[in-house]
């Protein structure tokens, strides 16, 4: 049965557009746009009462893991550093992850992420202790609830060498799943954490499968300035320069935050055209820094590292941070930074997302949200910081089936879900309890 939404106010992010009418969906896509549309027999008819109607959003980087943390016990020793914020805190989570949280975690996180229109999840996972079939767990969380997912595992050798092969061989696993599948709903990149827990051998494996893939890969980039000094001080080569001698400093790539990147680092950087993720409430948590946003040249996209899945609420932050830091960004940059997470997570699964247009998957946001003035392609990115939010989302089309309808998740009882995830997670922080600190 294919479905019309009418009466709406059409916005596009990409190129920016507003105009009133309607959409005809079936089969998963957009099949008409015009300003009217008459229905056809059996079609499920949606008076949008003129509110806004746009594309489902895109997470470009974030930690699906991290949905259990909220409120968890802080770790004995308060951190001093961002060093000691991975030792004390994230370092002993993913330790503490077995398949049940990883699953739940996976599922919570996608359907909070949902319900404030948030479609896809370009996702970053580690469970050290339990890597084999990780990524199948998340995709199976995820899908439950009916988000799209770009996943990969996150390679590190803080476990050492067998860690590490493990962490590479998950990631080949889910690209080899994902290339016989092709279904537009999940695809991999060739995760790593960071150049500081990577010995130049695993750098190189990393690069060997991405080029494989035809894919990127997915890696924390001078979050902290921990990265380049410990680049420097073990390898004797600026991180930039590192990553680029062992092909990692590649077009396809996922560079996350680079708050911490020099001036001839940015140029490389942009050179190569990779996708920098900004996180910025993320930064402003770690008390990282602001990265030098207005210096990228190269696609820059919109990311939560893990705090939760709200862009809009992303967005409103990464513009006040840059008015706070003089960064010289418009609001149509950071809308911007929205339309480059759409455009990487479509080159990843092979559909166009991010887009009213025929042909497009029909990933939808239908909000409540009625203009109170004049709204253009001129002042959208307006109205998205200042006047628009998620508690606006009423209803969400992924692929063109329902997956929120009246602010309710269609696929499952939300409230059972809480209520098993609060058992999970105290056998979650209980495992954490149990985890020392090297």
């Amino acid at each position: 049965m294919a479905i019309v939404l009418s009466n709406a106010l059409l916005v596009d992010l990409d190129p920016p557009r507003v105009e009133a009418g309607a959409i005809r969906i079936d089969s998963g896509k957009i099949v008409a746009r015009a300003a009217s549309i008459t229905p056809a027999d059996g079609d499920e008819v949606v008076n949008c009462f003129g509110a806004v109607v746009m594309p489902g959003l895109v997470n470009g980087h974030t930690h699906l893991y991290s949905a259990l943390a909220v409120g968890m016990p802080p770790p004995a020793k308060a951190p001093a550093n961002f060093l000691e914020i991975l030792k004390f805190v994230w370092w002993r989570l993913d330790q503490a992850l077995d398949a049940e949280s990883i699953e739940m975690s996976a599922r919570l996180g996608a359907m909070d992420a949902l319900k404030c229109g948030t479609t896809t999840l370009i996702d970053h996972h580690a469970s050290p202790l339990a890597i084999e079939g990780s990524l199948e767990l998340i995709r199976k969380g995820v899908s439950t609830v009916g988000v799209r997912g770009v996943l990969c595992y996150e390679t590190t050798d803080r476990h050492g060498p067998a860690g590490a092969t493990a962490g590479i061989e998950e990631n080949e696993r889910f690209l080899a799943a994902c290339a016989g599948r092709k279904d537009g709903l999940f695809a991999g990149l060739v995760g790593a954490h960071a150049a500081f827990t990577l010995e130049d051998e695993r750098l190189d494996r990393l690069a060997a499968l991405a080029e494989q893939y035809k894919s990127g890969v997915h890696i924390h980039v001078a979050e902290d300035g921990c990265d380049e000094a410990a680049c420097v001080e073990k390898y004797k080569i600026p991180l930039i320069e590192r990553l680029e001698k062992h092909g990692l400093l590649r077009a396809g790539s996922v560079f996350a935050h680079g708050t911490h990147l020099s001036k001839d680092a940015i140029e490389k950087v942009n050179a190569a055209g990779l996708t920098m993720a900004h996180n910025p409430r993320s930064n402003m948590n770690n008390a990282v820094g602001y990265a030098p946003v207005a210096a990228f040249k190269c696609p820059v996209m919109l990311g939560t590292d893990g705090i939760g899945g709200d862009m809009f609420a992303e967005a409103r932050v990464a513009w006040f941070v840059s008015r706070h830091e003089r960064a010289g960004l418009s609001p149509g940059q950071i809308v911007g930074m929205l339309v480059a997470a759409a455009r990487r997570a479509s080159a990843a699964l092979g559909v166009t997302l991010g887009k009213l247009e025929v042909g497009a998957a029909a990933d939808v946001v239908v909000t409540d949200y009625v203009p109170f003035t004049a709204l253009s392609a001129d002042n959208l990115a307006g109205n998205l910081i200042f006047a628009m939010g998620s508690l606006q989302v009423r209803s969400v089309l992924v692929g063109g089936r329902w997956e929120v309808l009246d602010r309710k998740v269609m696929a499952m009882e939300e409230g059972d879900v809480r209520g098993e995830a609060v058992g999970v997670a105290k056998g979650l922080w209980e495992r954490m309890g149990q985890i020392a600190v090297e």
